[in-house]
């Protein structure tokens, strides 16, 4: 096709429906050599490309126009109108407009480079709803849209050119389309409805900027709205025309007044829009920013310190899995003083980035895709911490264990706190990860949250890490056992549900039924709440030849719990209730059979029909663990069970489950409690219930009384008096309805 050169007030031949792509030229030839060729190489040959000169001093773009041949433009009609002299930005779309109508307009500044399948993208999200009036093209240099730092213009990371990051944003793009305060100039498809309603851009921003923020306010007080096209990458140079050093000029001081006078709320609702990490801008952002960088996550490791317990032990497996993946991009919280056995694992790691709180809050790492707290959240701090560290919360719950059970507190008071924090937690997290069904609906029973936002993925048995610990070393109170001697080993912490008291039962049984002649070993840290330790020092003391019979460890290491395996003919493992349940897997990857109790987690994890206790029959469970402990066959039949229900839980699938729910977590609509803004939900989840009744979303205490409230609350001598008045008051008056509350309410 030729190149047709047009004069001032000319007009295409153009139908409503068609689209029109203006290019407006002003100096920058290199940039706009580039603009033309992506354009003309990825854009349908029906759609008419109208360049708009400015008068531009540089005459080489339009000497380039001028030598295109026949191979360069193909079928496309290419049309170049210059304007006799130069008048600026808005007057000079406002002739592109005029040229163009009644068709719709892309403006596509000639510092930008498009790719394949761009226009079709920017007319699909223009036309998503009849009250769209623009639709905007991602970008890594265009305000509230740049990529891959959200609102920060920069570069392409390395090794990336615009066809392979658009291909890559067009692939894993959600397509939300998601609203915009305003249109962003740098590839912009404008509705010629949109024009029509509100008219052109207004001079009075000559020679430019902020003309297209005037027209889309102008465009939002009609009822019209602007959209992301956000499967739509286009490559912005950002020559910065109207600043200088990074700095406003007097034209854009100007400009911004004229703005903010007019439309008062425009400035705050572009600094929510870009603070809001929950919005379907920041998921369609979100989403782009990883189709180019992968996925960020964090992982609160804070856990890692001190003795080595099975929580430990499950954590830092679960970094080296999400480490072999290679698929994210992964970090890790620590402790200030990390455990030896922690240390020593993540050193031998590759593509992790060991982090401190410090460090995680200074800010200079930015916000990480996914935080995940794969334990439980303990504290206040706990929540408030994760919310800003990340743009999505996953939590593990492992078990709710302590939610229902008040002797593991040392108060009532304490026990309502930890329930507290517990649903404070559940509220704010976008996905909450439990080790096994069992756990979920117990959480689902309780209405602790939605069944769209519970997950289980079991955890591995497959100790890749904990492998390659140091050579086993006997623990403290080892030489009480002696050489050659049978041992049953029950390994775990003293809480009442581990329910250890009943392993001395089955040692008593195995000696008064068989005259066993060997050796329980008790090994486990001794928990401050909630410990059978009192019962079991009682039994002991009234059954001497079980006491004899009776050696136990505190905590040991994970050189020193091979050392008890080692030594171990069986495991005993009596608890009552599980989240997962891990020892009877560790017990037969060191060779040893397992007894354990049918129920709760374990009945998904394996076959019932090996559950060899009895509950809770010691008698009948001695007569077991005899067997396990003298016949080969019921042995190998023992292993061979749990080593089957093992093949299936290797860290490696968790990891791959973790990465695919990490992503879906991104892309998924953000949870009520962040939407609401995560540190508000957080301060509200450390509220005490009363507090909330009061200060709360509909909360009874009126708006315009709490600010008098408070002043009289904090008045130094005003305060004190007044709530000792009210809480005595309180006080009498419930003891008066206690003393006249019938003993015997009617049924």
């Amino acid at each position: 096709m030729e190149i047709s050169w047009l004069e001032p007030n000319s007009t295409l031949d153009v139908h409503r429906g068609d689209v029109v792509v203006a290019i407006p030229v002003y100096g920058g030839h290199e940039h706009f050599v580039a603009c033309l060729h992506s354009v003309l190489k990825h854009t349908p040959p029906e759609v008419r490309v109208l360049i708009c000169d400015d008068a531009s001093p540089d005459r080489r773009s339009e000497e380039f126009v001028r030598r295109l041949g026949q191979q360069e433009l193909g079928a496309h009609q290419l049309f170049y109108l210059r304007q006799p002299q130069n008048v600026g930005f808005p007057a000079n779309m406002n002739g592109a407009f005029a040229c163009s109508a009644p068709a719709d307009v892309v403006i596509v500044n000639s510092d930008c480079v498009v790719a394949e399948g761009w226009l079709e993208g920017l007319q699909e999200a223009a036309y998503v709803d009849s009250t769209v009036a623009t639709a905007t093209a991602v970008t890594n240099h265009g305000s509230v849209v740049s990529i891959p730092l959200r609102g920060v213009p920069g570069p392409l990371p390395q090794d990336w050119n615009v066809d392979q990051a658009a291909a890559a944003i067009r692939e894993k793009s959600l397509r939300l389309r998601p609203r915009l305060p305003s249109a962003v100039g740098h590839c912009l498809f404008i509705r010629r409805t949109a024009l029509e309603l509100v008219g052109d851009f207004d001079l009075a921003f000559s020679p430019g900027y902020g003309e297209e923020v005037d027209f889309s306010q102008r465009c939002v007080r009609s009822g019209l709205c602007h959209v992301l096209a956000d499967d739509v990458f286009v490559l912005h140079v950002g020559s910065g025309s109207f600043s200088r050093n990074g700095k406003r000029s007097p034209i854009q001081e100007s400009h911004e007044q004229m703005l903010a006078a007019r439309y008062p709320y425009y400035h705050e609702a572009v600094y929510a829009c870009e603070d809001d990490v929950s919005s379907p801008l920041a998921r369609s952002l979100g989403a782009a920013r990883r189709a180019l960088k992968g996925l960020s996550v964090m992982v609160d490791a804070r856990i890692l310190s001190g003795a080595t317990t099975g929580t430990q032990l499950h954590v830092v497996e679960l970094i080296g899995a999400l480490a072999r993946t290679g698929d994210v991009n992964l970090s890790v919280l620590l402790p200030d003083r990390p455990s030896v056995y922690a240390a020593a694992a993540l050193r031998s790691m590759d593509n992790v980035t060991a982090i401190t709180r410090a460090d995680a809050e200074s800010g200079g790492l930015g916000h990480a895709d996914v935080i995940h707290r794969p334990y439980q959240v303990n504290s206040e701090d706990d929540i408030a911490l994760l919310a800003r560290l990340a743009e999505r919360v996953v939590v593990t719950n492992q078990d709710l264990i302590g939610y229902h059970n008040p002797s593991y507190f040392r108060n009532f008071d304490a026990w309502q706190g930890y329930r507290r924090i517990t649903r404070a937690a559940f509220s704010i997290a976008d996905r909450v990860l439990f080790f096994s069904a069992h756990a979920r609906d117990q959480a689902l029973d309780e209405d602790l949250l939605d069944r769209s936002r519970a997950s289980v993925i079991h955890i591995g048995v497959d100790h890749v890490l904990s492998a390659a610990c140091p050579d086993p070393v006997p623990p403290r109170g080892c030489e009480e056992l002696p050489v050659g001697a049978e041992a049953i080993l029950c390994i775990g912490t003293d809480f009442h549900h581990k329910n250890r008291i009943f392993a001395l039962r089955v040692l008593e049984q195995l000696q008064l039924r068989h005259d066993w002649p060997g050796y329980l070993l008790l090994a486990g840290p001794s928990v401050t709440e909630g410990s059978s330790r009192s019962q079991e020092v009682q039994a002991l003391a009234t059954r001497p030849r079980v006491a004899k019979a009776t050696i136990e460890f505190a905590a040991v290491s994970e050189a020193e719990k091979t050392w008890l395996y080692s030594r171990s003919r069986l495991t005993l493992y009596p608890t009552v209730h599980e989240g997962f349940g891990l020892v009877p897997f560790e017990s037969a990857e060191h060779g040893v059979p397992c007894l354990w109790a049918a129920g709760t987690s374990l009945s998904e994890l394996l076959p019932d029909e090996f559950a060899e206790i009895v509950a809770w029959d010691a008698a009948e469970t001695a007569d077991r663990a005899l067997a396990l402990l003298r016949e080969q066959s019921v042995r190998d039949d023992n292993l061979g069970a749990i080593r089957g229900a093992a093949r299936k839980l290797t860290w490696d699938r968790t990891a791959a489950e973790l990465t695919a729910l990490y992503n879906d977590v991104c892309d998924s609509p953000a949870t009520p409690g962040s939407r609401l803004g995560r540190w508000e939900a957080a301060v509200l989840g450390s509220l005490s219930e009363d507090a909330m009744r009061l200060v709360g979303p509909d909360g009874a205490l009126p708006d315009d009384v709490e600010r008098p409230l408070l002043a009289l609350a904090t008045h130094p001598s005003i305060g004190a008096p007044m709530f000792g008045a009210i809480k005595l008051g309180y006080r009498a008056g419930f003891s008066l309805r206690r003393r006249t509350r019938p003993q015997n309410p009617p049924r």
